[in-house]
C-alpha cells in the first residue's frame, strides 16, 4: 500500500491542536468530521473547502441525520467556521477554527453544562428517573442515545429499520449533487466546446464510485492556471470532453506539474533547427555571421579552386 507511506501524502496538523482535540468532550461521531475536514483542508494546505452533507455522509459512513446534526454543534460550539454559506448551486464551505480558546466544548474533568452538553439532546425527558427507565424497558424512546460509531443500518436497528427506499433516495440525491457540479467544471475549464459531449462524460465519471467530483474540479483548476501561465494557443487545449473521458485532470495536482514555465524562463530549453537559431542570433546581434560552408578570404587574395 504505496499511499500509507508519509512521502506519498500526509496530512499536517499542529501538535497542540491535537493535544487540545484529545482533552475535549469530543464524541466519536465529531471526531470523525474533524478528521474529514482537516484531511480536505489541512491536507491540501488550504484555509476552507467546500462541504455539503452528502460529501461528509459518504467519507464518514454515518447516517444523513447524524451527519447534519453533528456538523451543527461542531459549527454552534465554533470548532468549525462557516466561511460561505451553501446556495442553490454551491455546498458550504467550512474551516476547522484553530484558535481552540474560542470553542465552547468543554474539557474532561469540568463539571457537566447541560447547555454545552454533546453526548445528550437537546431536548431532555421531562420524566422522573425511575418512569424514564420504565419507558425504556417498554420500548419508548423517551431520549436520544449516546452516538454510536455502527454504520447507520447497525445504529438505529434498537428502535427502527431504515427502508431500503429511504437509502436509495439518498443515493440518488448523492448522485444529483455530483451531477450538477459539472457547471462548476464547465465554468472553469479554459476552452468552451462540445458541451453536451463534455456533459455525457462528466455523468458517465459521476457513475464510478473512485470518482470525486470535488477534487476533479480543483485539479481542472490547476488546469487552466497552467493553461493560463504558459500562454497555450485555444486550438492546442483538448475538448473538454476528451480532457474528461482521459482523466486528464489526474495529471494536474499542481500548477504546472513540468515545470515548463521555470524552463522558459531559464531559457535552458531551445527549439527549431540550427539554421534558424543562427538566423535568430543573427538578428538579435545585428551583425551577419561567417557561412559554415565558406570560409573567410583576406582582401586582395585568390580563392582556390577545387577538383
Amino acid at each position: 500500500m504505496a499511499g500509507t507511506e508519509l512521502d506519498v501524502a500526509y496530512t499536517r496538523v499542529a501538535n497542540e491542536i491535537l493535544e487540545q482535540v484529545a482533552q475535549r468532550k469530543f464524541n466519536a461521531t465529531q471526531l470523525r468530521i474533524i478528521m474529514i475536514i482537516w484531511r480536505y483542508t489541512y491536507g491540501y494546505r488550504r484555509k476552507d473547502h467546500d462541504f455539503a452533507l452528502t460529501f461528509l455522509q459518504q467519507l464518514t459512513c454515518l447516517s444523513a441525520s447524524t451527519v447534519k446534526r453533528e456538523v451543527g454543534l461542531l459549527i454552534k460550539s465554533k470548532v468549525i467556521i462557516v466561511t460561505q454559506k451553501e446556495t442553490s448551486v454551491m455546498p458550504r464551505r467550512l474551516s476547522f477554527n484553530k484558535h481552540y480558546k474560542q470553542w465552547t466544548i468543554q474539557k474532561s474533568g469540568d463539571e457537566m453544562d447541560c447547555e454545552n452538553d454533546l453526548f445528550t439532546s437537546a431536548e431532555g425527558s421531562d420524566l422522573p428517573p425511575q418512569e424514564s427507565l420504565n419507558n425504556e424497558i417498554r420500548g419508548i424512546r423517551s431520549s436520544t442515545s449516546e452516538v454510536s460509531d455502527l454504520p447507520p443500518q447497525v445504529e438505529i436497528s434498537r428502535y427502527q429499520i431504515r427502508p431500503p427506499l429511504k437509502e436509495i433516495k439518498i443515493l440518488k440525491k448523492s448522485f444529483k449533487e455530483n451531477i450538477a457540479m459539472f457547471d462548476n467544471f464547465y465554468e472553469i475549464y479554459p476552452r468552451k466546446v462540445s458541451r453536451e459531449a463534455a456533459k455525457k462524460a462528466w455523468d458517465k465519471l459521476c457513475k464510478n464510485e473512485d470518482f470525486d467530483p470535488v477534487i476533479a474540479i480543483q485539479y481542472t483548476s490547476n488546469f487552466a492556471e497552467t493553461c493560463k501561465l504558459l500562454q497555450t494557443d485555444k486550438k492546442f487545449i483538448p475538448h473538454p470532453s476528451t480532457f474528461l473521458n482521459q482523466k486528464r485532470f489526474k495529471d494536474y495536482e499542481v500548477i504546472d506539474p513540468e515545470g515548463l514555465a521555470q524552463e522558459g524562463s531559464n531559457g535552458s530549453k531551445k527549439t527549431g533547427s540550427i539554421l534558424k537559431r543562427m538566423l535568430q542570433e543573427e538578428l538579435m546581434s545585428g551583425e551577419p555571421s561567417p557561412s559554415p560552408m565558406a570560409p573567410e578570404l583576406p582582401v586582395g587574395s585568390i580563392p582556390e579552386f577545387y577538383d
